[in-house]
């Protein structure tokens, strides 16, 4: 709590993904979209799919983690390769929760029409 500035209001960010298929002919084409909510959102409001709480905010392009047909390239180099982009997508998509204005917080109108300034956070 020392690193917040005072009178802060802190929004915990969460986060979900889960694999979709783009088509029914071929099984191994596939995306993951990555989804964003508020935890200051009432879970049973959160959960609920009529109420669009979750927005979709990126697809993931999951890559393969072993492909059998590059030559000269092992297993493990694939894995940590496919790892390496799907962090650095993740990083690029997330940066804006890192940048210096959030960390001081951002002045946002809430429901209850009051300003507070907001300090957004990675939750799990």
């Amino acid at each position: 709590q020392k690193q917040f500035p005072v009178g802060c209001t802190v929004v915990p960010v969460l986060l979900a993904s889960d694999q979709t298929y783009l088509t029914n002919f071929f099984r191994d084409k596939k995306l993951w979209p990555l989804y964003m909510s508020l935890g200051n959102i009432n879970s049973i409001v959160r959960n609920k799919p009529t109420m669009n709480a979750w927005i979709p905010i990126a697809l993931l392009p999951i890559l393969p983690k072993c492909l059998d047909k590059v030559p000269g390239n092992p297993t493990e180099a694939q894995e940590l390769d496919a790892l390496q982009v799907t962090h650095e997508i993740l990083s690029s998509i997330l940066s804006p929760l890192a940048d210096a204005r959030s960390q001081q917080g951002i002045e946002m109108v809430c429901c209850d029409e009051k300003v507070r300034n907001c300090v957004p956070r990675l939750s799990a």
